[in-house]
């Protein structure tokens, strides 16, 4: 005999779905039996420019005795506006074609619905509806079940092309520095006491994208922004922590094991989060992630970093002058990023304006990165001086990494508007860090100044006696030569 539990849990759920049949059913039935189809010879997604006009055909059939009204809808009139002669109407039993003027206002994606009706309607009803994005209404409109995916991008002009060839170009030079400026033995030393670098391959590779999954999932990003964002989580650390870290007094060794560490994994840990949870996020969209590109634009971000490793193990001398060669370079890409390059893509600030909360994740995303990661290496007992330095590399990642393989990987418009994800972390990773260097300098020259105040109180005193009472008091630490050095 069955478990009345279960037969009442099972009639419960039953009732459930037929309740939520009853009334999200009506319309389907409705719609399924209202007697019209709608047939169109575009491919999908129908695809235009911004600012431009393109008119979408269709051919209408309608099968009841009654004459019928439709109007084209675009469910986010600031992207794509669609309109129609709104005088045409469908005869009984006949059929017509029937065409929609599509505008391209700002890039991004957008679906237009049709909406049909067989009372009388005026054009302020229909036009009501085409601007209320088919959500406000006093009319009884009837949605068909038929979709069209409409992608706008953007008109990309030379100087946008020139901007990605200088993201290219300075992201591999970055690189070559990098990998020159490496050297093995001190990376082999390092990796002699594994827990720190793998305290940080755990914080960079499984902490930061569980944080940018739920960055996201608070946010409710579109696709093609939680996918910038999740890309961007899961790039491998900038070289500029290696600066700050000794800036801070962290352990540059450390850093930049853990830089190039991290930019080795990534040709294998990007591809398997983007497949294993990246793939989950874009479920129920036109979105795909092409896994190929993305591995080969890796491949070719990682050859200069091998070029550079290679330099310097062979003729290191030649690696210190291709890295001072480099600088320059750097410096007029730099200059160029922030002229040309910001005029070519003001549409990132447009972006950012119409939606505010991607700059607060792009805030939130490095910043709990310091905090998590610095835990992290607290939790394995790691040195202040290596849980700074965790902390700060987890943080900062490798943004022109994720501009580049979202750039280059991606079609139109999705490209353009994942980037926005890298940089605005870009914009806001380095706050915490310049004020940590200014707090960090103004302590130091306090308390260097308090550390000379003490000396000449004391002056008169043998060494010694000042050696054992500075130590008493944290103040002083001795060398190798047993002279006495005022230190923090």
């Amino acid at each position: 005999m069955a478990c009345p539990v279960k037969l009442f849990v099972f009639f419960v759920l039953n009732c459930l779905l037929s309740l939520y049949g009853s009334v999200s059913g009506n319309n389907a039935s409705e719609i399924e039996s209202f007697g019209a189809e709608v047939n169109t010879s575009h491919n999908l997604p129908f695809l235009i420019k911004e600012r431009e006009e393109k008119l979408m055909s269709f051919t209408l059939r309608n099968y009841r005795g009654e004459v019928l009204r439709i109007v084209p809808v675009s469910d986010n009139i600031d992207i794509a506006d669609v309109r129609a002669n709104m005088t045409d109407t469908l005869e009984p039993f006949s059929s017509m074609n029937f065409t929609a003027k599509v505008k391209g206002n700002f890039l991004g994606r957008v679906v237009m619905k049709l909406f049909i009706n067989t009372t009388p309607v005026t054009e302020e009803d229909m036009y009501d509806l085409a601007n209320s994005e088919g959500k406000e209404s006093g009319m009884e409109w009837y949605e068909l079940p038929e979709k069209y995916d409409i992608t706008v991008s953007r008109d990309e002009s030379a100087l946008s092309h020139s901007f990605t060839g200088i993201i290219i170009i300075l992201v591999c030079l970055a690189n070559v520095a990098m990998g020159c400026k490496t050297e093995l033995a001190v990376v082999k030393e390092v990796l002699q006491k594994p827990i720190g670098p793998l305290t940080g391959m755990f914080s960079q590779f499984v902490l930061m994208p569980l944080i940018a999954l739920g960055v996201i999932f608070a946010f409710e990003f579109d696709p093609a922004n939680a996918l910038g964002f999740f890309a961007l989580s899961c790039a491998p650390g900038g070289a500029a922590s290696n600066a700050y870290s000794y800036l801070l007094a962290g352990d540059v060794s450390l850093s930049v094991t853990m830089t190039l560490c991290s930019t080795l994994l990534s040709l294998g840990m990007i591809p398997l989060w983007l497949f294993t949870v990246g793939s989950k996020m874009l479920y129920h969209t036109t979105l795909e992630i092409p896994y190929m590109s993305i591995c080969t634009s890796l491949i070719g971000l990682l050859i200069p970093v091998a070029i550079g490793m290679l330099l310097q193990w062979r003729k290191p001398n030649s690696a210190k002058y291709v890295v001072k060669a480099i600088r320059p370079f750097m410096i007029i890409f730099f200059i160029f990023i922030f002229t040309v390059g910001v005029y070519a893509n003001l549409y990132i600030f447009t972006l950012m304006r119409n939606k505010p909360e991607i700059l607060l994740a792009g805030a939130l995303v490095p910043y709990m990165g310091f905090v998590f990661g610095g835990l992290t290496a607290i939790v394995t007992r790691q040195s202040w001086r290596n849980i700074r330095t965790i902390a700060i590399e987890t943080g900062i990642q490798n943004t022109g990494i994720a501009i580049v393989l979202l750039k280059v990987s991606l079609p139109p418009p999705d490209n353009d508007i994942s980037i926005v994800a890298p940089i605005a972390a870009a914009i806001f990773t380095p706050i915490p860090m310049v004020a940590a260097i200014i707090g960090y300098e103004i302590y130091k020259r306090c308390y260097k100044k308090k550390h000379v105040a003490y000396l000449d109180d004391h002056e008169g005193e043998s060494e010694n006696e000042i050696v054992k009472d500075t130590t008493e008091h944290h103040y002083v630490e001795l060398k190798e030569n047993n002279n006495a050095h005022v230190g923090i």
